[in-house]
Parts: structure tokens; sequence; C-alpha cells
């Protein structure tokens, strides 16, 4: 039998064993948790960043993510609180001095990055985030086209009054539009470590005509009006889209990255074409001028009809790069009388489509490749094979090359349907 001190050892250890596997010695209440759902990281003066978060607010926060308030719940149900630190960790300590429950990144839908920031370099704000055990690596991340804190002060959404469905309204809208990337932080992060190939991120803007509309616009936005442009094209610069009403803050424009230095920034029509030749954009619309020489626009649906060949030669004189590209079209609208049921108009209507594809591509890869020797269409994965070794690719310099690459592009395009009527309506 057991001796009374040696039994009570024993209960000792039990009780103490069955306190640590309880689970619940490092326990977290809900009603301590001060919950992030948009985080914003701009550089401060010195080499100190600024943290800006949107904390939910449970007791006022809408039942219905769907509810159209205007924009009122999405602003009552959350509150902004900044702070700066000389890295996140410390802003985020320093933020927590004035909010009374412990901030908590579990339940965070996405991260904006000012621009002078990405400019520096966003890799040391991504090694601190990723670490971190609160925060998942599936959250959308973006580029502030100012700074982040100007898209939390003009953010003002119109239906959607869930501050974490908004953020995956921008990742829905960007698919439908092409206008901007749709990217994660676990994409931007496994390019920036894929040899020879540069990330892309989505713009965040604020919208100067529908700012100025609001009254809510800063000085420098009343001043600035929309962009020169072509007597064919409008405007698709980040913020200059020529709209007025809705949200002030839109997702239009990529961010180019070499390395994680932001190098560039495209408009919203040269991203679409961006995601054309790297695969991401499926389907699209198109508005382009009457083929028949005929004043009005048509406007076409196109999608893949075969998938992109893409063939990279790095042998011979200079490196070279083909594409070849098969669209299918749908006519959705036309301004004009013009009969593209007729064999020769639509002929036209395919060429036209297929020559301005072709021209505009070429001149957006051309542009990255030898202005800023970047490559976000990711096309050196199709050089691989032609290496013996994986350190023979690791030895091989692609920006160094990017310059020198002869590129050709060809495009075919085949009008399938014409909508549910053949032929126009005419006057008689």
């Amino acid at each position: 039998m057991l001796s009374r001190v040696a039994l009570g050892g024993y209960i000792m250890s039990l009780g103490l064993c069955c306190g640590l596997l309880s689970g619940c010695y490092d326990r977290a209440e809900l009603e301590e948790q001060a919950f992030t759902v948009i985080l914003g990281i701009d550089r401060s003066t010195g080499r100190q960043v600024q943290v800006t978060a949107r904390v939910a607010i449970p007791s006022k926060l809408s039942g219905s993510s769907g509810a159209t308030s205007g924009g009122g719940d999405y602003r009552s149900g959350t509150s902004v609180v900044t702070a700066k630190g000389r890295n996140l960790n410390e802003a985020i300590l320093m933020m927590n001095t004035g909010i009374e429950r412990t901030i908590n990144l579990s339940h965070l839908s996405g991260v904006i990055f000012g621009k002078p920031l990405a400019r520096e370099g966003l890799l040391p704000q991504f090694r601190t985030l990723v670490r971190y055990r609160e925060f998942r690596r599936t959250l959308y991340a973006f580029v502030a086209d100012a700074s982040a804190t100007d898209i939390f002060q003009r953010d003002r959404p119109v239906l959607e009054s869930s501050a974490t469905r908004l953020i995956e309204d921008l990742h829905d809208s960007s698919r439908r539009t092409g206008y901007a990337p749709s990217v994660q932080v676990h994409e931007f992060m496994g390019e920036l470590e894929t040899p020879n190939e540069d990330p892309v991120l989505p713009i965040l803007s604020e919208n100067r005509q529908a700012a100025m509309e609001s009254g809510k616009s800063s000085r420098s936005a009343r001043q600035t009006r929309g962009g020169r442009t072509s007597k064919d094209r409008l405007p698709t610069d980040a913020g200059k889209i020529n709209r007025t009403g809705g949200n002030p803050v839109e997702c239009v424009g990529a961010a180019i990255f070499r390395g994680d230095r932001m190098v560039c920034a495209l408009s919203g029509d040269e991203t679409r074409l961006l995601q054309l030749l790297s695969g991401a954009l499926k389907r699209s619309t198109y508005t382009i001028a009457s083929p028949t020489g005929q004043k009005g626009y048509l406007s076409v649906n196109m999608r893949d009809a075969e998938p992109m060949h893409v063939l990279v030669k790095l042998s011979g004189r200079r490196p070279s790069l083909r594409i070849e590209q098969v669209f299918e079209a749908e006519l959705l609208g036309d301004q004009t009388d013009a009969s593209f049921a007729d064999a020769h108009n639509r002929e036209l209507l395919e060429t036209r489509m297929a020559r301005s594809l072709s021209r505009s591509e070429t001149a957006l890869i051309k542009k990255l490749y030898r202005k800023y020797q970047v490559d976000p269409f990711r096309f050196f994965r199709y050089a691989r094979g032609q290496f013996l070794t994986y350190d023979d690719m690791m030895r091989y310099d692609w920006h160094r090359q990017l310059p020198r690459v002869s590129v050709q592009v060809n495009v075919s395009v085949a009008l399938r349907r014409l909508g549910t009527q053949l032929d126009p309506s005419v006057t008689q």
C-alpha cells in the first residue's frame, strides 16, 4: 500500500496534469478580443511605420452583410485606429493602449500597403506578418495609390455593410471586370520566392470625380479631373475611371514589382492585357470602333477558345518569345446598322479584334521588358526545360536578358455568337 506522503504526491501530480491537459490555461474569451478586419501599413517619419486598423464593434454590426444601408452600418459598426512604431508589432502594441480589448488579427480579411512603402520594399513587412500565428496567408493584399490611411478615410461602401465582406466584394469585382488582379498573400510570397518571376498587387485609389460629388475629396483631388485620353479610349488609370456616385474608393490597376519593390503601375486596360497573357483572366468584355467604316462602337465578350501556347527560346543571338492565342467572341452590342451575319463584316470584325489585341499585348510586353526589366507574365516557366540542372536555371539572369527578348504575339478571334437578334433594327 502507498504511504500517505506518496499518495498525496500522486494526487497532486494527477491534478497538475489534468490542469495542463485541459486546454484552458491560455484561453481567450470573445469578450476580451478586439477583432481587426482590415489592416493598413504606411511608411511614417524616420524608420517608423504607421499602422491603421479597422476594428469591429460587435454591438453595432449589422446581422446581414447584404443590407442596403448606404454605408452607414459599415462605418458605425467599425472603428479606425492608427498608431506608429518601429515595426508592425510595436505599432499594434501602441494601438492597444487606446483600445479596451486585446487586438486580434485572426479575422483579418485584407492588408493594404501605402505606395511609398511598396516602392521601398514590402518583404520586411511580410516577414513580420507571416511569422505571426494569427495572420493567415489567404488574405487579400493591396497597394494604396497614395497612403493606406487615405483609403480608410475615403472608403464609403454603397451596398455592403460588412467590413469583412467588402474585401471579398473587391475580389469578386476584380474578377468580373479584369481591371485589377486578385492576389492573396501566399501568391505574392510564392512569386517572390520563384526565380525570374515578378509579383503584382491590385491598386486601391480614390476616384476624384466620385469624391468631388460627395464633397469628401481633398483639395488636390478637387483640382484634378481625369486625364488625357485618345478619342477612342477613356482613362482607366487608378482613380481616373469616368464615373460619379458610388464608393469613392475603387480597385483599378496593378502595381508591378521587381522583387519586393514596386517599380511601376499599370492602368486598368493594361492590367486586363496582363491577366490575359498570364492566364488569370478567362473572359472579359471589350469595346472597339466599328470595322465597317460606320460611326459607332461595338462591345464584344471574349473568352479562351484554346489554351494559350507560349514558346521561349534562350539559344541563339537573342532570346525570343512567341505567343499564340485563340479566342471566341460573342457580340453584345452594336451602335451601327451593319449586319454581322454577313460573312464579310464578320471577318472584318474578327480581324480588327485580333490585330488590336496583338498590338496592345506586344506593346505591353515590350514596355515592361525594356523599360522596367520585369516579367509579371511568368513566361520564364516555359523555359525551365531548357536547363539541365536546377543550379543552371538559378544562375541564368532572365531579368538581364529582358530588354533583348524578341517578342511575337499572334492572336486569332472567331465570332461565334451574334446575340439574340442576328440583324440590326433599321428605320423604314
